[in-house]
C-alpha cells in the first residue's frame, strides 16, 4: 500500500532554542527596579513593595522576545510616565517613539552573557536609560540598547544590568508562566529536525555539553521520527516505530535498533499538565520525552532503575507548533525542541462524499451555502450517492465507481432517484486527473468525469447528458491530517461544495484482496479484532506517515489488538499470511 503522506521536515536548521524567548514582566516584588553607583551597590533607588501597586501600570508592561527575533513593547493602554517626556509622572498614555509601536528585533550573545533590543524606542525596564546615560527627551531615544544579562536555572528569572555611564540600572523580570491550557499539548510530537533539538549543559543559559547536529536528524532518524502522543484521555503513548536510538546503558550498541523495555512504548501510561506550573508530567514506568535515560534525579544506568513518572518543564509558543520542555537532573539541565509532525496531504487516492449533514452544499458564494446543502437523513435515503468512489490513481488515471446505482434527476431523463448510471457519467470512460499544488486547483478530464454531482461544471449545470464537458476544474483544501478534502466549484450563479473523505475501493469485484480477513469494531476506541480465512503470520499498524506503530506476531487465524495507545485518526492495518500481504484502513475514535 503506498504512502499517501510523506513526513515534512519544514523547520530551517536554526540554534537551539533561547531561554530569553517569551514573554516577561517587572517582578512583582521590592527592588526589581534599582540603580547605583554599581552593581553591588544600588543604593540611589529601588522600587519598593507598595510600588508593584501604586505603579501597576509598569508592573504589567510586558517585554515580548519572539522566536522569529521580532521583539515587543506591549504596554497596555498606561504605562509609566516621567517629566522628561514632556508630561505629569505617573501612569498614562504611552509616549511616542516608547509606546511600542515600533518594528523592533532583539539578538542575544550567549557568549558575552548580553541581550540587545534594536529600533527606536525599543526598552526593557525603563524607557529612558540606555548605554550612555537617559533620555532628556522623547527625541534622544537611541536605535538599540545592550543590557548584561543573566538567566535563574529554571530560565523564569532573568535579571538585566546596563552601565548608563554614572551607574548601573538592573532590571528583575520574570517569565509568564500562564501556559496556555493543558489541551493545547494534545497530540502528537516528533523531536524538531533541525541542530540543538536536544541539548545539555550545566544551566537553561549554557547547554554546551551536548547538542545533537543538523546532520544527526538524519544519522539518528530513527529517534527523530519518534512520537510522543498526549491523547485528549489523558493517555500517552511513545511511539517508537521498529527503531529508536539505543545506547550501551539500555546493554545494546549505541545505534538505531529495536526499542528495549520498557522504553519500548509498551507501557499504559498517562500525562498530566499544571498550568500554572509550566509543567507536564508522563506517568508508567519507562514513559519520556525527547531521551529515555533523563529523569528528575539523574539518568538511568540500566533499563531496572526506569522511574514511575517524569515532571518536565514546558513552554508552548504562541502559535502552538513548538512545545521546548527541560528537566533539571542533577547535575545540570537536558532541554528538548518537539514540534507537530507536519504531513502533506496529497489528493492521489479513493475518495467518496462525506457521510454527514451538508457534504454537499450550493449558495451565491463559498461563505453563504444556503441554498441547499443535504441532511443526515440523505445520507441513508441517498446511500446510492454516499457509496460512490472518486479514484486519483498515482499514474494519473482517475475513476467514476458508481457500484450498480447512483443518485440521478431529471435532467437525465430519468427519474429522480436511485437508479443504473446514465452514460456518459456511468463510469465507463477513459479519465485522467491533474493537479495543481501551487494553487491548489484539481481538474478532471473526459465526458463524464466529475466529482460530486455530475451536472455540475464550471459553465453551469448540464440540461441534458448531451452537454457533457470534457473537463472540470475545482479548488481543493484538505483538514489538518489530509483525511477529508473539500472541493469547490463556481459554477456561475453561484458555488458548490462538495466534502469527501479518504476512504478505500471495496475488495468484491474492485480489487481482489490476497488475503480474506475482517477487522471489527470500526472505528474502534480500544481493542480490534482481525479475523482471517487462513492462519496469520503478522500484523502491522501504520499511521498517515508511514510508520508503522504496531508490530504483533500473529496465530492462528484470530487475533485481538490492544490500540488504545494509539492516537485517534486514520491509520492502514497490514496482514500477512501464506506469503500473501492484505491492506485495511481503520479509524480509532
Amino acid at each position: 500500500m503506498k504512502k499517501i503522506f510523506t513526513l515534512l521536515c519544514l523547520l530551517p536548521l536554526t540554534t537551539a532554542f533561547s531561554q530569553v524567548e517569551g514573554t516577561w514582566k517587572l517582578a512583582a516584588e521590592a527592588g526589581a527596579l534599582a540603580v547605583g553607583p554599581s552593581l553591588t551597590d544600588l543604593s540611589w533607588y529601588s522600587n519598593t513593595a507598595a510600588d508593584v501597586d501604586t505603579r501597576a501600570c509598569l508592573f504589567d508592561d510586558e517585554y515580548v522576545f519572539n522566536a522569529d527575533g521580532t521583539f515587543g513593547n506591549v504596554l497596555q493602554s498606561e504605562t509609566w510616565l516621567e517629566g522628561w517626556q514632556g508630561v505629569a509622572e505617573g501612569c498614562g498614555v504611552p509616549v511616542a517613539p516608547h509606546d511600542g509601536t515600533g518594528a523592533f528585533t532583539w539578538s542575544e550573545d550567549v557568549a558575552a552573557g548580553t541581550v540587545t533590543v534594536s529600533g527606536s524606542g525599543a526598552y526593557l525596564g525603563l524607557a529612558k536609560v540606555h548605554n550612555a546615560g537617559e533620555l532628556t527627551s522623547p527625541a534622544e531615544a537611541v536605535p538599540s540598547i545592550t543590557y548584561n544579562v543573566t538567566l535563574s536555572g529554571d530560565g523564569n528569572r532573568m535579571t538585566l544590568d546596563i552601565n548608563f555611564g554614572p551607574g548601573f540600572w538592573q532590571f528583575i523580570l520574570e517569565k509568564e508562566t500562564g501556559t496556555p491550557p493543558p489541551a493545547n499539548i494534545e497530540g502528537a510530537w516528533v523531536l524538531a529536525p533541525q541542530a540543538g533539538a536536544l541539548a545539555v549543559g550545566p544551566s537553561l543559559g549554557d547547554l554546551s555539553w551536548y547538542a545533537n547536529t543538523a546532520a544527526d536528524v538524519d544519522t539518528r532518524a530513527c529517534l527523530f521520527d519518534d512520537e510522543y502522543v498526549f491523547n485528549a484521555d489523558g493517555t500517552f503513548s511513545n511511539v517508537l516505530g521498529s527503531e529508536t536510538w539505543v545506547e550501551a546503558w539500555q546493554g545494546v550498541a549505541e545505534g538505531c535498533g529495536a526499542p528495549v523495555a520498557p522504553h519500548d512504548g509498551s507501557v499504559a501510561s498517562t500525562w498530566s499538565a499544571d498550568a500554572t506550573a509550566g509543567t507536564v508530567t508522563v506517568t508508567g514506568t519507562g514513559a519520556f520525552l525527547g531521551l529515555s535515560k533523563v529523569h528528575n534525579a539523574g539518568e538511568l544506568t540500566s533499563p531496572a532503575e526506569a522511574v514511575g513518572s517524569i515532571t518536565y518543564n514546558m513552554t508552548l509558543s504562541p502559535d502552538e507548533s513548538t512545545l521546548t520542555v527541560n528537566i533539571n537532573f542533577g547535575p545540570g539541565f537536558w532541554q528538548f525542541i518537539l514540534v507537530r509532525p507536519t504531513v502533506e496531504a496529497t489528493i492521489d487516492g479513493v475518495w467518496r462524499l462525506l457521510p454527514e449533514a451538508g457534504a454537499l452544499a450550493v449558495g451565491p458564494n463559498a461563505s453563504d451555502l444556503s441554498w441547499y446543502s443535504n441532511t443526515a437523513a440523505d445520507v441513508d435515503t441517498r446511500a446510492c450517492l454516499f457509496d460512490d468512489f472518486y479514484v486519483f490513481n498515482v499514474d494519473g488515471t482517475f475513476e467514476n465507481v458508481l457500484q450498480s446505482e447512483t443518485w440521478l434527476e431529471a435532467w437525465q431523463g430519468v427519474e429522480e432517484g436511485c437508479g443504473a448510471p446514465v452514460a456518459p457519467h456511468d463510469g465507463t470512460g477513459a479519465y485522467t486527473w491533474s493537479y495543481d499544488a501551487a494553487t491548489m486547483k484539481a481538474t478532471v478530464s473526459g465526458e463524464g468525469a466529475y466529482l460530486g454531482l455530475s451536472k455540475v461544471n464550471n459553465n453551469g449545470e448540464l440540461t441534458s447528458p448531451a452537454e457533457v464537458v470534457s473537463n472540470i476544474t475545482y479548488d481543493i483544501s484538505f483538514s489538518a491530517d489530509g483525511e477529508t478534502m473539500t472541493a469547490l466549484i463556481n459554477f456561475g450563479p453561484g458555488v458548490w461544495q462538495f466534502i469527501f473523505v479518504r476512504d478505500e475501493l471495496p475488495t468484491v469485484g474492485l480489487n481482489e484482496e490476497e488475503v480474506n480477513f475482517a477487522v471489527y469494531p470500526n472505528p474502534f476506541t480500544s481493542n480490534l479484532d482481525v479475523r482471517s480465512d487462513e492462519n496469520m503470520e503478522s500484523i502491522q499498524v501504520i499511521d498517515i506517515t508511514g510508520k508503522v506503530v504496531k508490530n504483533v506476531n500473529a496465530e492462528g487465524t484470530f487475533t485481538s489488538i490492544d490500540l488504545s495507545n494509539l492516537m485517534n485518526g486514520a491509520y492502514m492495518i497490514v496482514v500477512n499470511a501464506n506469503n500473501s500481504v492484505s491492506t485495511k484502513r481503520i479509524i480509532k475514535n
